[in-house]
């Protein structure tokens, strides 16, 4: 059975289509049936034959790599060390304004993510 099919409905007797409707509580829904578009009674439920979005991204991700001979990679954690964490943002020397951001020590306009070997950590107290 599918949307739009003719059927004979056995609640009123009418010759009527069938119409798809979701099935809702409150604002979730809980699936789909088919309904008579004469009386609106329910006829069947929808089976949920349908595959998630994230499995078939994957399967077809994964189908691509084989098919260009390529192995997936695992994905690959980044961690930063402290010393390596010299960001505009986080030094003493910036002074914030709505509009750019400036360096006290060296008098010229920066970009909060740029680093900088003069760096000195901000005390907590301050923002």
């Amino acid at each position: 059975m599918r949307h739009g099919d003719e059927v004979n409905c056995e609640a009123c007797g009418a010759s009527a289509f069938v119409v798809k409707k979701p099935r809702m509580d409150g604002w979730n829904k809980l699936g789909d049936e088919f309904v008579c578009s004469a009386c609106g009674a329910k006829i069947a439920d929808v089976l949920q034959t349908e595959e998630k979005p994230r499995e078939k991204s994957e399967k077809a991700s994964s189908a691509l790599l084989g098919f260009l001979g390529m192995e997936q990679e695992e994905k690959k954690e980044i961690v930063a060390t402290e010393d390596e964490k010299h960001f505009c943002r986080d030094c003493g020397h910036l002074v914030r304004h709505p509009f750019l951001f400036r360096c006290d020590l060296h008098k010229k306009d920066v970009n909060p993510m740029d680093d900088c070997p003069d760096f000195i950590r901000r005390s907590r107290g301050e923002s």
